[in-house]
């Protein structure tokens, strides 16, 4: 009987073993899809920039120690943009890369431009704004590529693990009919509850406002499969 009972569910374990690793091919696109090439690029040429703003934020500081008031008020004006913007390095690629834009706009006015020229920080002005030109179209890039290539690796890993899921639940349903056990039922109703909890996911996702491709990252969800239908009885896939 014991016998009877491993035949009857190692093709399930052999199910389960190549649902895994759809699974774990699903995640490595996933992660790519954050993540490409191209992002070490941004990371690179964001350092890049920080050392630039940085530097300049730096040598106004110390303008601003000078004996000659009329060069510690012109320092204080060009500093101020950084304190009107909240510039900081750790912030998020598009919004330092905005900031950024909007304070050049600020060093270019007239009178600003002058001071920095005096100064001598025009050639690191410069510098700061080719870098920030740099992060903004390898930023357009990416989004370019995962929009096309990488969203599209995703949606082929995703609908392989549908398709060796519902070949599982196919199985499973099969189980229930002909070899029916407790064991079986626990294992359909954590199925069961599993679904349940990522259809609610992907409801309040949509409450907020995300759209299919949003709320499951361009793949599809269990669209309200069950395994079972009531407390009693155990019936086929709806």
């Amino acid at each position: 009987m014991a016998s009877d009972l491993r035949n009857t569910f190692r093709p399930l374990g052999a199910l389960a073993e190549e649902l895994m690793r759809r699974f774990q091919r699903e995640d490595t696109a996933f992660k790519l899809s954050l993540k490409n090439f191209t992002s070490d690029d941004i990371g690179v040429l964001d350092a890049k920039r920080d050392k630039y703003a940085q530097f300049l934020k730096s040598v106004l500081t110390a303008y601003t120690y000078l004996p000659e008031e009329g060069m510690v008020r012109q320092a204080s004006v060009l500093l101020q943009v950084f304190k009107d913007y909240k510039w900081r390095p750790s912030e998020a690629y598009l919004a330092e890369t905005a900031k950024l834009d909007n304070m050049l706009q600020e060093w270019d006015q007239e009178q600003k431009a002058a001071v920095l020229t005096a100064m001598g920080l025009t050639y690191f002005v410069d510098a700061l704004r080719t870098t920030n030109a740099d992060v903004k179209s390898l930023i357009q890039n990416r989004q370019a590529e995962q929009s096309v290539v990488v969203r599209g690796e995703l949606r082929a890993a995703r609908a392989e693990v549908d398709e060796k899921l519902q070949e599982m639940l196919r199985y499973i349903d099969a189980l229930n009919i002909t070899s029916p056990s407790d064991d079986l039922t626990d294992l359909i109703l954590k199925i069961n509850e599993a679904f349940r909890y990522m259809d609610a996911q992907i409801a309040a996702g949509k409450k907020k406002g995300s759209s299919d491709e949003d709320s499951n990252g361009g793949g599809s969800s269990s669209g309200g499969t069950t395994v079972i239908s009531n407390e009693d009885t155990i019936q086929g896939l709806e």
